[in-house]
């Protein structure tokens, strides 16, 4: 490796190490308390040289805020392709969403400004787009496999999300007795309540399942 190289090298893992920097603290003390300085001495870096990596704290923050997106929407789309079938495929991206923010709780928070942080810079709705795609598609599948209208889709995908979200932001907040678990319970109810509510939007019967019977 020549000797540019190996200093393009250095500076990458620098730059990560400032992000790593910037989650450690974030997960410890909250966003609110991440700065640029705090960031600094924990990479044991001068503080005004780190403005060599990135112009400011927004700067920062928004490449972890991409980070994140890019790994919710890797995990959901790998439980989506483990599915045998629509409902099921639901039922897994719901589980690579809340997987992803009991792992990454301080990306998650930022991602969705939990902790009162706020951008001068344009939050990044390609990808939250991206998010709310795999979401939409699968939903679609879920509601053409049964034959019901999918007239309502936009709605429908945003009070699963909304429901998701929801349990998520009360988990991390500790508001939930029983945390992860009861959530994660808790939303598979709320998804069972939403297919009867579609099944008699559309006047169709679901038929009983063997657990039922």
């Amino acid at each position: 490796m020549g000797r540019k190289e190996r200093r393009l090298r250095d500076q990458q893992e620098l730059k990560q190490n400032m992000l790593e920097a910037a989650r450690a603290i974030a997960l410890a003390e909250g966003w609110s308390n991440v700065t640029m300085r705090k960031i600094a001495d924990r990479v044991e870096y001068s503080h005004a040289a780190i403005y060599d990596y990135f112009e400011n704290k927004d700067v920062l923050l928004l490449e972890l805020v991409h980070e994140g997106f890019r790994l919710l929407e890797a995990d959901m789309k790998r439980a989506r392709a483990q599915a045998h079938d629509p409902e099921e495929a639901m039922r897994f991206i719901a589980h690579g969403y809340f997987g992803f923010a009991w792992r990454y709780p301080e990306l998650y928070r930022l991602m969705y400004g939990l902790d009162g942080v706020t951008f001068s810079i344009s939050e990044p709705e390609k990808e939250g787009l991206q998010i709310e795609d795999v979401v939409a598609r699968t939903v679609k599948d879920v509601l053409d496999s049964h034959g019901w209208s999918t007239e309502h889709l936009a709605d429908q995908v945003n009070i699963l999300w909304g429901t998701a979200h929801g349990l998520v932001t009360l988990t991390l907040t500790d508001r939930i007795r029983g945390g992860q678990a009861q959530a994660t319970q808790l939303f598979e109810r709320a998804f069972q309540d939403m297919l009867l509510a579609w099944e008699q939007e559309a006047g169709t019967a679901r038929p009983a399942s063997p657990s039922n019977m």
